[in-house]
């Protein structure tokens, strides 16, 4: 099961849409990863655009809150179509189970045209170590279930020990991330990305789970075929709350994506 076919949604009618929470896109085996839930309704949003006639494919902008983790399984994305308009629309979208919201996003939809650079200002892409020398989460070299990749920079990774994961205390993360077969990765998926890394609070203080309350997500480009490169780092933690920010570039250097979350954790007493 890889991300395309886990983010197949079934059309319900009224702006309505079914969907499987799948296994293989869990955090600690039993709850969904949020970005792949982002990835869903963004889906969801794109499709509830172009029944209503808008030509807007991407996800340029994206707001969403996290207010209870569901289980996997059967779940439904209910929207409405704010605003249709020429250079975008405008979509809400949320995640339901056992009638309950448990996820809700706001999407302004636009379409980006692929291999178009920045008419002005640029973000450097990160440096990373060559891919060959990069290594899995923990340490290790093998591939997860779900077709997609992270391979970390050995000097901005996490270390897994008897007591969880640990880091270089530098507060971030480095790493590629491709999708099994090198396949093209599209805007819809970049939502995902987002928030694909563990959370780089591990690299300075081990809690138990570090769950997101908000997310920003800009998408900015269409990915050019390839890895992309991800750094993904926090500034301050403070009163039980830290702050996350992603940055990701394509293979051709170009900032493609980048998002800030807030999320909640709970230091050691």
């Amino acid at each position: 099961m890889d991300l395309e076919q886990a983010t197949q949604l079934e059309p319900l009618g009224d702006g309505r849409y079914g969907v499987d929470l799948r296994r293989e896109f869990a955090i600690g085996g039993d709850k969904p990863n949020g970005g792949y839930m982002l990835a869903c309704l963004g889906s969801a949003a794109v499709g509830a655009a172009t029944e209503a006639g808008a030509d807007h494919p991407h996800p340029v902008a994206t707001g969403v809150q996290y207010r209870l983790s569901p289980n996997l399984g059967p779940a439904t994305i209910e929207t409405e179509v704010a605003r249709v308009g020429r250079s975008a629309s405008q979509v809400s979208a949320r995640l339901l189970q056992d009638e309950l919201t448990v996820v809700a996003a706001q999407f302004t939809l636009g379409r980006l045209s692929e291999g178009s650079a920045p008419y002005w200002g640029s973000v450097a892409a990160v440096e990373l170590a060559p891919i060959g020398e990069c290594i899995g989460f923990g340490g290790t070299g093998g591939r997860p279930v779900n077709g997609t990749e992270l391979l970390f920079d050995p000097r901005h990774s996490l270390q897994l020990g008897p007591d969880g994961p640990s880091g270089n205390g530098r507060g971030e993360l480095r790493a590629w991330f491709r999708l099994e077969g090198d396949r093209p990765i599209d805007p819809v998926a970049l939502l995902y990305v987002c928030d694909a890394m563990p959370p780089a609070t591990f690299t300075v203080v081990q809690t138990g789970w570090v769950p997101t309350l908000d997310l920003t997500a800009y998408v900015r480009a269409v990915p050019a075929l390839g890895p992309l490169r991800l750094r993904f780092r926090t500034q301050i933690i403070q009163d039980g709350f830290a702050d996350e920010t992603c940055e990701v570039w394509d293979s051709t250097d170009r900032l493609v994506a980048q998002s800030t979350q807030m999320c909640a954790l709970r230091l050691p007493s």
